[in-house]
């Protein structure tokens, strides 16, 4: 039996032609692309522009991205420990390090700066240590070695005015400045580094340490729970290399991502390979003549696909290494760490080399196989094949719309900020492929509606029609690419707050005691009294100005201290999104006659601990310490609520605590700032007024926010995705046109005028935009339809301007381009020769 089916393939093989065969057919594809390249010269180009981004995204991703070492060094594993009674600190230290064997030891003494309100850490660090070598790095002189000896970072170098040689003077006896230092994972991370055999006892250590999870939780005395895990080093795995793994993974990420755009190149490249198929089809069709299999065919074009594709990705990488080598040494100050340029994720550049000639391959494959499949003598005419019945692409394509549509309203959950992967990539990628589906169809319905169209748009419309594996590929393009931007237009008009809601009214102003919001900082009387003199000074410049004062519930017992300063965290409301995760709504205002009486309202029941607008889950949060309100020993608890009628805005005191619920809480009232509302809103030259009387007295003030990002947002998606399709559009009429040349010296000999060939042009590039414009809107709507499901009414703020400028301008920009450049006459009539 295995001899028989083996005689069988080799005669299958001798019959195809075999290896000689092949290798035959691959050197007269060679040959073809090296005589026709200039016609290839688009999608070459569009080609290695995406990879020279891919690649160039992925390298700067892989360096850029902020590395633990900065924070962990090489350990995997960190400690921080109380310094104020160091006999206590010792026996901790001597307890981690007799448990891990070996731990690295990082001194922290904040001194205060003379004549500043800033503090400077002077840190004690061996720059040999086991784990903190990647923590250090120096770059003049050497590191301090004895008392009286200190290294500086550039900073603190520039605050005192010192150099290698100079004296620093701070807290204590002066030291000589031995060397500049710096983190090169945190260019941002100043202090001065003194030896540790010199130091004085620090207020606070950190120990790195190195072991498996199971180890560091297992520590006795209760430290297990407070060993901080490196971001990478996920439980139950021992982190070999955490920086690369960390590096990597943003870099595969962003490769992602680029195969995503890749996707979208694969599809405009799949129209400029389907020219050169129709180009290619009397050649194929004489190879058929003589023998050729369809399996021959298909490999002729595959190879031209595999060609195309190497040549990009050698030119592309090409492109974006010596970009990257160029621009590396320019993003350090941005990203805050040192980038050695030098250092590439090698392995992902090759990953997007083989994807770039994977696309190319991807993007031939289908016009391969249907020239592949055109009869020998229709090939040899060089007619187009006739195109199949769209109903079954019709119905494939709802079936996707359909699917993509229920998964991502399963998958996305927006009450809880959770989303399902694998829902939301499916859904994506179904809605994508439906687009992709629906372009063959939609070009057919149009071409239908022709019939009393002008001559010119009705020859352009029909000839969309007839070469349909050609524009329904590039219609493709152009929806996606027109899909992703009115997606991101309308998101983000979506995202923006009516006058009902938002962070505050147009007509209002909130002064803040402090700047650290939740935390609440105490003042005396007379300090609130001046603040409130300075609030009332305000207020009297604006129309009808009405000032309330604002209390907000604090736990007496809990406090903190900053800059001088006793800060006490004041209680919020919050909503469950998770196990064991709460959003916060905002500050729990007391409920004081003032407050009421200025919103209107009046005190619920004695059992009421909450007056909100919110509805659904609530739960009190921020609370640092066991209350009443927790019975269950938790620090989250749910409060009686009553549901009252105001505006939803997110900083306004519109979730208010009832006395009640402030005693039931054993929580006390504290000045958290002023309400300040007027009859009409303020102008731009108040509005300076009031930031300037809050930056004179300490306070912090917060207008309404005009969201100009998310006008900008729209705009620049507006923009991007116009320029886009009009760049893929440039080229697919380009490549229409050229392919039509037989056609249009036909109508130039009989007769046509340089206006008849402007419209042809005109009407192909604007027939495409409108239909790329109408499928990407409509995906783009599907799409947003699942992941508003519950929140429809977000929608209805229809961005009009940006849209009409897609959906009507865009179009029109296209035939009017497409006018203007087209109506040259053909350089010569002749009939193109067979080739």
């Amino acid at each position: 039996m295995r001899s028989a089916l083996h005689r069988r393939s080799t005669q299958e093989r001798a019959a195809n032609g075999g290896v000689a065969a092949r290798r035959a057919v691959l050197r007269w594809g060679w040959r073809l692309f090296r005589r026709e390249w200039r016609q290839q010269l688009l999608v070459l180009l569009l080609l290695t522009v995406a990879i020279a981004a891919a690649i160039f995204s992925v390298t700067a991703a892989y360096n850029i991205v902020p590395s633990s070492d900065a924070r962990f060094g090489t350990a995997n594993h960190r400690l921080d420990l109380d310094g104020s009674d160091p006999p206590t600190l010792d026996t901790e230290v001597s307890a981690v390090r007799a448990w891990f064997g070996t731990a690295e030891v990082i001194g922290h003494q904040p001194v205060p700066v003379p004549g500043s309100v800033e503090t400077l850490e002077l840190r004690t660090q061996d720059p040999h240590g086991p784990y903190g070598a990647p923590m250090l790095r120096l770059k003049e002189g050497r590191y301090p070695a004895a008392a009286g000896e200190a290294a500086v970072t550039d900073a603190v170098a520039a605050t005192f005015q010192v150099g290698v040689g100079g004296t620093l003077a701070l807290d204590g006896p002066a030291r000589t400045v031995v060397g500049l230092v710096e983190n090169p994972g945190d260019l941002d991370d100043e202090f001065a580094l003194l030896s540790s055999s010199a130091a004085d006892p620090p207020e606070s250590v950190t120990m790195l340490v190195r072991a498996s999870h199971e180890r560091a939780t297992a520590l006795p005395g209760g430290y297990g729970s407070r060993l901080e895990p490196r971001p990478a080093c996920h439980a139950g795995l021992l982190c070999l290399t955490p920086t690369q793994t960390e590096r990597a993974t943003a870099a595969a990420g962003v490769l992602g991502l680029a195969t995503v755009v890749l996707l979208l190149v694969a599809l405009i490249a799949a129209a400029g390979f389907v020219v050169v198929a129709q180009r290619r089809l009397r050649q194929l069709g004489m190879l058929a003549a003589i023998g050729a299999t369809q399996r021959h065919l298909r490999l002729v074009l595959l190879a031209n696909g595999a060609t195309v594709g190497a040549l990009a990705a050698v030119a592309g990488t090409a492109l974006a290494l010596a970009g990257w080598i160029a621009v590396a040494p320019r993003l350090e100050t941005a990203a805050g760490h040192r980038i050695d340029r030098f250092d590439l994720p090698w392995w992902l550049i090759v990953a997007g080399m083989l994807l770039a000639v994977g696309t190319a391959t991807a993007a031939a494959w289908w016009p391969a196989r249907t020239a592949a499949r055109i009869p020998v003598t229709l090939a040899l005419s060089a007619r187009p094949p006739r195109p199949k019945p769209a109903r079954r692409w019709a119905a494939a394509a709802g079936l996707l719309a359909v699917i993509g549509v229920v998964c991502l309203a399963v998958g996305i959950d927006p009450r809880r900020d959770q989303a399902n992967p694998a829902l939301v990539i499916g859904g994506t990628l179904a809605v994508v492929l439906a687009i992709l589906l629906a372009s063959p169809l939609a070009i057919r319905v149009l071409a239908a509606t022709a019939g009393r169209s002008p001559i010119a748009a009705r020859l352009a419309l029909r000839d969309l029609a007839r070469y349909q594996a050609r524009s329904g590929a590039a219609l493709a393009a152009i929806s996606l690419a027109l899909g992703i931007a009115v997606a991101a237009v309308i998101a983000a008009a979506a995202a923006e707050h009516t006058a009902g809601e938002g962070n505050l009214s147009d007509r209002q102003l909130l002064f803040r005691i402090g700047d650290a919001e939740p935390l609440i900082p105490e003042r005396t009387p007379a300090e609130l009294a001046h603040l409130r003199t300075a609030v009332d000074r305000l207020a009297a410049t604006l129309d009808h100005p009405a000032v309330v004062a604002l209390d907000a519930a604090v736990n007496p017992t809990d406090h903190e201290g900053r800059g001088g300063q006793v800060l006490r965290p004041a209680v919020m409301l919050g909503r469950p999104v998770g196990e064991n995760t709460l959003r916060d709504i905002g500050v729990l205002y007391v409920a004081t006659p003032e407050l009421l009486g200025h919103l209107g309202l009046d005190l619920a029941g004695p059992d009421s601990d909450v007056l909100t607008p919110h509805t659904g889950e609530l739960r009190f949060a921020n609370l640092a310490n066991h209350s009443e309100a927790a019975p269950d020993g938790g620090k989250e608890a749910a409060p009686s609520v009553t549901t009252i009628n105001l505006p939803a805005y997110t900083s306004a005191p519109a979730s208010l605590l009832t006395p009640e619920g402030l005693r039931r809480g054993g929580w006390q009232p504290a000045r958290a700032g002023w309400l300040v509302e007027a009859r009409t809103p303020p102008t731009s030259a108040q509005l300076a007024q009031a930031r300037q009387v809050a930056a004179d007295t300490g306070m912090t003030i917060e207008a309404r926010d005009n969201q100009t990002e998310l006008t900008a947002i729209r705009t620049g998606a507006t923009a991007a995705g116009v320029l886009l399709a009009l760049g893929i559009l440039a080229m697919t009429v380009g490549l229409i046109r050229s392919e039509a040349a037989g056609d249009l010296r036909t109508l130039t000999a009989t007769g046509a005028t340089s206006t008849t060939r402007r419209a042809l042009t005109a009407a192909t590039a604007g027939a495409l935009a409108l239909l790329g414009v109408l499928l990407g809107a409509t995906g783009a709507y599907l799409a947003l339809l699942a992941g508003y499901h519950d929140d429809l009414a977000a929608l209805g703020r229809v961005p009009v301007a940006h849209l009409a400028v897609t959906i009507v301008g865009l179009p029109l920009t296209a035939a009017a381009v497409g006018w203007l450049l087209a109506g040259r006459e053909p350089p010569a009539l002749a009939r193109q020769p067979l080739a």
